[in-house]
């Protein structure tokens, strides 16, 4: 059901009831008539209608709709309440209350109550390089601290924006690190170069291009374990559906090196999953989408599709453990070249995500651009354009199926230069 708008109200009642079978902080109590007039069950997310996105997140809860204490609604009658504003009222304590609306007493009656998963929240820490004008890499460390939203990451550079709910905010947000003269002050002398792997004589450098996602509230409150099995399913869909195609982008001699012949580790190769603070950080994609804003955005388009789609499969099927959970993947090394079971796990089967891992391996690994020929890279678009979430997101997913469709030899040939690209209106393709 569509999120609606809801009054939440602290309930001192809530507060003292002790019985030992009750968690009133994870209740929202609610009157049969704003029940029915609401129209949830069971459990719902509830989160504060604001733009802020940190305190979207930090606010959102999971709680379970329950009967409200008469006296709490004899009470909001007597302060003068409306049959209407009763209608979508529902009781929390004041500890849930708090943190919902956040220290600055947010408008209570200005939150959100939802049992789908509205939107999804993406973030990002594209690494680029930095050289001097004898084209030498300038090691970011030595001219750049590690901590603020850019900073160094051992000798490569990191953008940190903050995370967004929409593509363009996420690429906005990078736009107004690079635009933002005191915090570039110590790296402006030199060239920012987007890429996907670069080696000197001193060493080789991995550039990656790493998405984070967001958790909506059912997925945060799994257990670890759990979570982390999920996040292998999901892994292997974002591997088919977006880190495929851009093999294209980032051609197979930096690709290829970058994942199997690099001193410094291998990166971006298929399963590479790490958990972030208990969140999926994506980390096959290379930093090659960085090169452009145009790029950047189609990417971020593209993969928010995906996201989303995944999150709505789940949301169909009810967040179920036995959806979510796949057995066949606790108790086996699914990055194995062996593995020829993912039809046996449901999030993948039903995104049609089922490729052979041993066939992952050879594609990603050796990244190929001619592997990812025209008729691939067409089936590639058919099944995005197949996904439920492809109308919301048609204009990223068609304009990057245009980029993709160019031959390799033009990336390599784009300048990459993210000054002359994302302040200077430096042309793409």
């Amino acid at each position: 059901m569509p999120r609606k708008k809801l009054i939440i109200v602290a309930s001192d009642k809530m507060d003292s009831n002790k019985k030992q079978d009750r968690n009133e902080d994870g209740l929202l109590r609610m009157s049969a008539k704003a029940r029915n007039n609401m129209g949830y069950k069971d459990e719902v997310e509830v989160y504060p209608n604001t733009k802020d996105i940190s305190r979207r997140l930090n606010g959102a809860m999971m709680l379970t709709i329950f009967q409200a204490f008469s006296s709490d609604i004899k009470r909001l009658r007597k302060e003068g309440s409306t049959e209407e504003e009763l209608q979508r009222t529902a009781f929390v304590t004041s500890r849930t209350f708090q943190k919902i609306v956040g220290r600055n007493n947010e408008d209570s009656s200005n939150i959100w109550i939802t049992d789908e998963i509205e939107d999804t929240v993406i973030g990002s820490d594209p690494e680029f390089l930095l050289f001097n004008r004898h084209g030498e890499v300038v090691g970011a460390r030595s001219v750049m601290g590690y901590n603020g939203p850019i900073g160094c990451d051992g000798a490569m550079a990191e953008v940190r924006p903050e995370p967004a709910i929409t593509p363009g905010g996420l690429t906005s947000n990078i736009r107004k690190i690079f635009a933002d003269k005191k915090l570039t002050e110590s790296i402006i002398q030199y060239d920012w170069i987007a890429g996907c792997y670069f080696k000197d004589n001193a060493r080789d450098y991995p550039i990656g291009g790493h998405i984070h996602i967001g958790n909506p509230s059912k997925v945060a409150s799994m257990g670890q374990e759990n979570r982390r099995i999920f996040f292998m399913a999901f892994n292997k869909v974002l591997d088919e559906l977006l880190a495929i195609p851009m093999i294209r982008v980032d051609g197979s001699k930096c690709g290829g090196a970058r994942r199997n012949n690099c001193a410094m580790g291998k990166y971006g190769y298929f399963g590479g999953l790490r958990l972030c603070a208990g969140r999926l950080e994506y980390r096959t994609l290379s930093g090659m989408w960085l090169m452009h804003p145009k790029l950047t955005e189609l990417v971020f388009g593209t993969a928010k599709a995906i996201i989303d789609e995944v999150y709505r499969q789940v949301a169909h099927n009810k967040f179920s453990t036995e959806y979510m959970v796949a057995s066949i993947l606790r108790n086996s090394d699914c990055w194995n070249k062996n593995f020829n079971s993912w039809q046996s796990v449901p999030l993948t089967k039903d995104l049609g995500c089922t490729r052979p891992s041993a066939e992952m391996i050879g594609l990603l690994n050796n990244s190929s651009p001619k592997e990812i020929n025209l008729k691939a890279l067409y089936a590639w678009y058919q099944k995005m354009r197949s996904l439920s979430t492809y109308k919301t997101y048609a204009k990223y997913i068609d304009g990057l199926y245009e980029v993709l469709k160019s031959k390799p030899a033009v990336f390599e040939k784009i300048n990459k230069e993210l000054k002359t690209n994302w302040l200077n209106g430096g042309k793409f393709i």
